[in-house]
């Protein structure tokens, strides 16, 4: 099975789990944050490295989530861990989500997309086994400050 199809095969189990085990709003029903997902079996498609400075065609932005608002549960970052397990790769941005919300309010270049990297959470970096646990760990009301890289 391709990519593609991998990833369209997780979205309609993803649609079908959601009927039984969301609310009608799309929050879970069960208190636990599941919105980050470790897809430690999948292909890396990045076509770039280097994130010890900013490599040669990329760029650094910050991202500020503050768990508030009708979305608070639903950060919505389908992420993997990189080749180097220092960094989180971003395999998909959901919608009704968080950051779906601010990037309706931010500039494209601002924007989180699949392909970007996770370098630090809250300052939190070298480690994407901490950087998850930092954002899962995260509740309501809690702020999440992301440092990411992405292809300019």
């Amino acid at each position: 099975m391709g990519v593609e199809q991998s990833i369209q095969q997780c979205r309609t189990d993803c649609n079908e789990m959601q009927k039984v085990y969301c609310e009608g709003n799309g929050d879970p029903i069960q208190a636990g944050q599941t919105e980050v997902v470790d897809l430690a079996g999948m292909p890396n498609t990045k076509k770039w490295v280097d994130v010890k400075g900013v490599a040669r065609g990329t760029r650094q932005f910050e991202v500020m989530l503050h768990r508030v608002g009708d979305h608070w549960r639903t950060l919505g970052l389908l992420v993997s861990p990189d080749d180097d397990p220092n960094y989180l790769i971003v395999d998909d941005v959901w919608q009704p989500s968080l950051v779906a919300e601010w990037n309706a309010r931010n500039p494209e270049d601002k924007q989180v997309r699949p392909g970007d990297i996770i370098l630090s959470v809250n300052g939190i970096g070298k480690s994407g086994e901490a950087m998850l646990n930092q954002i899962q760990g995260s509740g309501r009301g809690s702020k999440l400050h992301l440092l990411l890289q992405s292809e300019s």
